[in-house]
C-alpha cells in the first residue's frame, strides 16, 4: 500500500477515489490548524473512505515559532483524538527533514559541494524529538544521521517490539524498513 500526498481541501476528492480503487491510504494535509483537519477528515469519510486509511499532517514549522505553534496543535489534535474524536483518532505524518532543511541556520552551513553539514542533522534532530512528543506517528527525515540518532532515541524510551534492535531492519531501495506502526502498517525510514 502507499501513502498518497497530500490531499487537500482543492485536491482530496481525486485522491480519496483513488485511494479506494486501489487500497491505498491518503495523507490528509491542512495547514497547522485543529479544525481544518478535522474538516478535511470528515470529507474524505464522506467520500467513502475508511477512517483507518487516513493520515493527517497538520504541517510543520522546522524551527521557532513555527515547530512552537506545530508542537501545540499537535498536542490539541492528541487530546482531542484521546477524548473521543473519531475524526482525529489517526496517525499524524510530520517532515522535520524538509521543514529544517529549508531554515537560514542549516542554508548557512552548506559546504563546498552543497552539502549540509552536522548541523543540519542536529537541527533535524531537535525538530524531530520535538514532534515524537507532540505526538507524531510517522517522521520524513532527510540526514542520515538524525535517522539513526532519532531511532536510537526511540529505542530509549520505548523499548517495544515496533523498533527494531541497533542494526535491525532491512533495505528495501533507497529506505530502510524498520518495523511495523501502531496498526500494523510497516514503517519505513528512507
Amino acid at each position: 500500500n502507499l501513502l498518497l500526498n497530500w490531499a487537500e481541501t482543492d485536491n482530496h476528492k481525486t485522491l480519496v477515489a483513488a485511494a479506494m480503487g486501489y487500497g491505498h491510504c491518503v495523507v490528509c494535509q491542512t495547514p497547522i490548524d485543529v479544525n481544518m483537519a478535522k474538516q478535511l477528515n470528515i470529507l474524505a469519510t464522506n467520500l467513502g473512505l475508511a477512517p483507518d486509511r487516513i493520515i493527517i499532517d497538520p504541517l510543520t514549522g522546522g524551527l521557532g515559532y513555527g515547530l512552537e505553534y506545530t508542537y501545540s496543535v499537535m498536542e490539541r489534535i492528541r487530546v482531542a483524538a484521546l477524548t473521543g474524536d473519531s475524526m482525529l483518532q489517526m496517525p499524524m505524518l510530520v517532515t522535520p527533514g524538509y521543514e529544517t532543511s529549508r531554515s537560514r541556520e542549516v542554508k548557512a552551513h552548506v559546504d563546498q559541494d552543497g552539502c549540509p553539514g552536522p548541523r543540519a542533522a542536529l537541527v533535524e534532530v531537535a525538530a524531530a524529538m520535538s514532534l515524537l512528543n507532540a505526538g507524531a506517528d510517522l517522521l520524513v527525515l532527510y540526514h542520515p544521521l538524525s535517522i539513526r540518532t532519532v531511532l536510537a532515541k526511540i529505542r530509549e524510551m520505548t523499548p517495544c517490539e515496533h523498533v527494531p534492535p541497533e542494526g535491525g531492519g532491512k533495505e528495501v531501495g533507497n529506505s530502510v524498513s524498520v518495523g511495523e506502526g501502531r496498526r500494523g502498517v510497516p514503517v519505513e525510514v528512507r
